[in-house]
Parts: structure tokens; C-alpha cells; sequence
């Protein structure tokens, strides 16, 4: 049995939906596809609908046979089985492309060349012992460094240091070529949507009634009746997600993530978490694995760079990241999608006299009047030992996720006066309803004092409020967006 969502992504059962098909709508169900489950929707006459299925049956199985890393008979098992040149079709040749253009994109992080680490992490758990690590470390160096090229000849020479493990994008591959395939045999089709084990792609024919409601659920632990962390609204997009917490290895008391560093070959620790919505599936496939290697302010610039894409990224332990265009997502209606009035913070940095001066350290946040933490604006600062000298902060955010938090921690800024604005949304990206909040501004500094400032705002009325710290923070201004 093939198995595209078990080793290097998770994404099995962590998303739902609700239909925007009609009731003449085909509802289809198939148990034991590429490991897990198909579900197809295809709203399309009788006979279309049936041509349609049979369609994506037909193009999944003809690419499974082709990609498959599970079935020694694949092409790409042959592929990596042989040491010689060999003539490759266009759908591997596609995807080990793709493979090689992620693989850049993202500096490396993303990597279909971790088949011989994945195989010998498999060996470790067999045998009970861990590898080592120098070995590891060895064997994804020379393979990230491997010469690889995909000209325009006809054969192709696999690099000796290389295992092509393209299970991080083959999954969407196959979502995209399979509803290309229903669309062609349903030429009279509304709608898709086409799932394979929580991965999915949604189509709507322009003008095609209202678009598919789609919840996201916690990608660090799937539940079947989890609630959802947000719904989406997708029409022509698709949709996956990656997480660290259904798979692994098991070498004798520890549980290892399945998801491995390519630079380094051992299992990340304390990764996050990423749901991704991109135009097609093989994108949405590959960023959400990235992202779940990425730093995650690295992988929140990625996505907000790339065109059409969004993202939410959960860290370790469950506080939530959203790109920029991710809010422009949620479902319209649903409760908290509408934002209230943008707030705009001035705050400055004060020149100090010190005989040697180090640049604060400086979280900024909002918080609820009891003091529970809402959005995360501003960190200043990355080195843990002075981020714990922002007590308040600190309970709300930093001891919790630590690696989370730096990894979105910027430098230290010199005196000045510089100004970030809050959307009116939590750190998930929902719209909190309008009403009283906190600005929270802690700065502590080498050498210096500590200092905080807790501002009450009220999003539901204009607002032009100016305070001013007394040590370590200089004046602090609060306007409604417009002000």
C-alpha cells in the first residue's frame, strides 16, 4: 500500500468542509488510496459525475505507479534503485523539478533528497539505536551538495549521494493531475473537490454559487471532532497542511519527528506547525512542509512573497502565526472575520546617557483586561537570556514557546522612534469584536532598568491617546487607523 502522507508530512484528517455543491452533486468516498482516503465531490450531470470519478481513479493510479517510493516497481523506486543514466518520464521529470525549484526557493530547507536519512532513521528504529550524528550530518551534506541537473536531454544521471524522496510535493502533484482529469471528463462541471487524506484542491466554475467553507484544525494534533482553529472560504484554490505530532520514529523510550533537518539529517525538535492555501496543490504541498522547517518568521516572509498564497503557522506549543494575506481568507460571516478599526502604535526608543550603552530588549503586545494575551505585535531582541528579563511577556508568551518566539524575535533597535499597527485580530488572524484591550510594552536593557507600560484602548471608539515611560520607554502614541 502506497503511503504519501506518512513519512515526511502529516496531513491526514485535518481539514473539513462544507459543501457549496448542489443537491444533484456526486458524493464519493474511496477507502485505501495512496495509503488513506479519497474524498470527490463533483457537481456535474449523472453521467459526467461517473466519467469524472473513474477519471481521477485512473490518473491516481497511473502516477502512483510512477512516484510511489513504497512500491519497488515505481518508476522513481527504479530511479533510485539504478546508478547509470536513464530516460524518465514527464510526470517524474516534472516533479523532481519541482523538487529542485522548492529546494532553492527556500534555501535548502525544503528537500526531496532525504531518502538515504529517512532509510537510515528507519534502520535506527529497527535496530534501537539512534545514529550517529556525524554520520547523519555527513550524508546530508553530500547530498545537499550533489550535482543534479534536469536538462532538456532525454536521460537523467541520479547523483551517488543521492535517494530522491519526493513524498513533500508528490501527494499535490497527483491532486493537481487527477482534477485536471475529472475536469476534462465532466466537461459540464460546477464544482470539485477533491481530497486525499486532508490534502485537498476546490474548483468552482466562474460564477458557481457560493465557496466552499473549509475549517482548519490544529495540524500539531488532528481530531476528527476538533474544533476548528478557522474557516476559510476557497473557491478555486488548494489547501495542506503539515505537523510533527502523527508520525515519527521509535527508538526505544523517545519518539523522534519523521520530519528531519536537511542540513543537519536528525529529526526537527520543536518545529511548528503550517496550513497553507496557494492556486495549486503541489505549492500548497511543498510550502507546508517548508514551513515546518522553516524559522518561522523565515517561512511567514516566504508565503507573503509568494503570489496568492497564505498561511497560518502554529509553533510547538500551539501559539498561532498568520501571513498577511490569510485573514483575507476567513469565511465571510463567520464569527470574528470582520476587523475593527486598525490601531497605529508610536512608540520610542529614548537616548539614554550610559557609559556603555547596549539597545533594549522590547515585546509589544495586546492583551485582554485580565491580563490574557491576544495578539503578539513586536519582539526586540533574540537571545533568550535577556528575553526572560520581560517578566510579563515572558508569562504571556516567551516560557511557554521559547524556540517559537525567536525564531520571529528581530535585532535590538537603537534610539529612535519607530511605530507598528495592530488589525484588531488575535494571533490566529480572527477579528477580535470591538471593545476595551491593553497595550502592552515591556523594555529591559543590559546594564539598564526594566520598564512597562499597560495602556488601555478601546477598538470601538476613534481613538488619539498619548502616554509617555519615565526610564526606558519614551512617549508611546495610540491612534485609530486615519488619525
Amino acid at each position: 500500500m502506497t503511503r504519501f502522507c506518512t513519512l515526511l508530512r502529516v496531513a491526514c484528517a485535518m481539514l473539513w468542509w462544507l459543501p457549496a455543491l448542489t443537491a444533484s452533486a456526486a458524493v464519493l468516498h474511496h477507502d485505501d488510496v495512496l495509503g488513506t482516503s479519497l474524498d470527490l465531490h463533483i457537481d456535474a450531470p449523472p453521467a459526467q459525475a461517473v466519467a469524472g470519478e473513474r477519471a481521477v481513479l485512473a490518473e491516481i493510479a497511473r502516477l502512483d505507479a510512477v512516484l510511489s517510493r513504497w512500491r519497488s516497481d515505481s518508476e522513481l523506486s527504479r530511479f533510485n534503485a539504478s546508478s547509470g543514466p536513464q530516460e524518465l518520464s514527464s510526470d517524474l521529470r516534472a516533479v523532481l523539478t519541482l523538487c529542485e525549484q522548492w529546494r532553492l526557493r527556500t534555501d535548502g530547507l525544503f528537500s526531496c533528497r532525504l531518502g538515504s536519512l529517512a532509510q537510515r532513521w528507519r534502520q535506527a528504529q529497527d535496530s534501537g539505536v539512534p545514529p550517529p550524528r556525524d554520520e547523519l550530518r555527513a550524508m546530508a551534506t553530500a547530498a545537499a551538495s550533489a550535482e543534479f541537473t534536469l536538462d532538456d536531454g532525454i536521460q537523467v544521471h541520479r547523483p551517488a549521494d543521492v535517494v530522491f524522496d519526493v513524498d513533500g510535493l508528490a501527494k499535490g502533484y497527483i491532486i493537481d493531475r487527477a482534477l485536471e482529469a475529472a475536469r476534462a471528463a465532466a466537461p459540464a462541471a460546477r464544482g470539485i473537490r477533491l481530497d486525499i487524506g486532508g490534502d485537498a484542491r476546490y474548483w468552482q466554475a466562474d460564477g458557481a454559487g457560493q465557496a466552499w467553507q473549509v475549517g482548519v484544525a490544529d495540524a500539531r494534533a488532528p481530531r476528527d471532532n476538533g474544533l476548528a482553529l478557522a474557516t476559510v472560504a476557497l473557491r478555486s484554490h488548494a489547501i495542506a497542511a503539515s505537523g510533527h505530532a502523527s508520525r515519527g520514529y521509535a527508538i526505544g523510550p523517545r519518539r523522534y519527528s519523521h520530519i528531519l533537518d536537511p542540513w543537519s539529517g536528525w529529526p526537527m525538535q520543536f518545529a511548528p506547525a503550517a496550513t497553507v492555501v496557494a492556486a495549486d496543490a503541489s505549492s500548497a504541498d511543498a510550502l507546508a512542509t517548508a514551513l515546518s522547517v522553516m524559522p518561522i518568521r523565515a517561512g511567514l516572509e516566504l508565503a507573503d512573497a509568494l503570489p496568492g498564497v497564505a498561511a497560518l503557522v502554529l509553533s510547538d506549543t500551539g501559539i498561532a502565526f498568520a501571513s498577511q494575506r490569510w485573514p483575507s481568507l476567513l469565511a465571510p460571516g463567520a464569527a470574528g472575520t470582520t476587523a475593527p478599526e486598525q490601531l497605529v502604535v508610536e512608540y520610542q526608543i529614548p537616548h539614554l546617557a550610559s557609559e556603555r550603552y547596549h539597545a533594549p530588549y522590547l515585546a509589544l503586545w495586546i492583551a485582554r483586561d485580565d491580563g490574557s494575551a491576544v495578539r503578539q505585535l513586536l519582539v526586540l531582541g533574540e537571545r533568550s537570556r535577556y528575553l526572560r528579563d520581560l517578566p510579563q511577556w515572558w508569562r504571556s508568551y516567551g516560557r511557554d514557546d521559547l524556540p517559537a518566539i525567536q525564531a520571529i524575535a528581530r535585532p535590538t533597535r537603537l534610539p529612535g522612534r519607530y511605530s507598528i499597527a495592530w488589525d484588531g485580530r488575535d494571533d490566529r488572524g480572527l477579528a477580535m469584536p470591538a471593545g476595551h484591550y491593553r497595550l502592552q510594552v515591556e523594555v529591559a536593557r543590559q546594564g539598564g532598568g526594566h520598564e512597562l507600560l499597560s495602556v488601555p484602548v478601546d477598538t470601538g471608539q476613534p481613538m488619539d491617546l498619548k502616554t509617555q515611560g519615565s526610564s526606558e520607554i519614551g512617549s508611546l502614541q495610540v491612534s485609530s487607523a486615519g488619525n
